[in-house]
């Protein structure tokens, strides 16, 4: 929200890359005029709810879309600049092939979790939903696809009933040689 209104002014929302620090940017307003910019021209575009209003409104919010944002008013020699970042609410759900258990290694377990439109969990997004309180994952054997809740189930508690439920850390792991199941996140159930 712009205080005051300058005379000659632009806003500028961009996207900031994780790897790279690389800004794409998103739009570009003088307020009379915008434009629309890279993968999420058509999703976005400024709130106005009121003449200040320089807020960015994205729509059909999709996981890609987390991460770090910045918007930076223009105004000739005296810029400013905020960032913020994009966190999406989700559930975290335990994926395993049909042959088994532990059976992939990191790159796989990764696509299998692209393959059902989301990612492998972050650490964190792993303890939310175990400290949610909720007790062990659990997957029927003959799922395919779809997404299941921490729960207890017929495979009893994770890591076996010698040890308390919770989120565990195994250290560094080789990505192509260890075998894991996949711990999925996504920012929304369909279906």
């Amino acid at each position: 929200v712009l205080r005051t209104l300058p005379r000659n002014y632009r806003v500028k929302w961009s996207k900031v890359e994780p790897a790279n620090y690389r800004e794409n940017i998103i739009i570009i307003t003088n307020g009379l005029y915008h434009k629309n910019y890279g993968p999420l021209s058509p999703r976005v575009r400024l709130r106005h709810s009121h003449h200040y209003d320089a807020s960015l409104t994205i729509t059909d919010v999709a996981l890609e879309d987390e991460g770090r944002y910045r918007c930076q008013l223009v105004n000739g020699l005296e810029d400013e600049s905020i960032s913020l970042t994009l966190h999406l609410e989700g559930v975290v759900f335990p994926y395993q092939p049909s042959n088994g258990r532990y059976k992939f290694n990191y790159h796989e377990a990764k696509r299998a979790c692209e393959q059902q439109a989301s990612r492998l969990a972050t650490y964190q997004q792993l303890y939310k939903g175990e400290a949610s309180g909720k007790e062990t994952p659990h997957l029927p054997q003959n799922v395919t696809r779809g997404a299941w809740a921490w729960g207890a189930g017929p495979r009893g508690p994770c890591g076996g009933r010698l040890l308390l439920p919770g989120v565990r850390s195994y250290g560094a792991r080789d990505k192509q040689k260890d075998r894991f199941d996949a711990f999925c996140f996504t920012s929304a159930l369909q279906g």
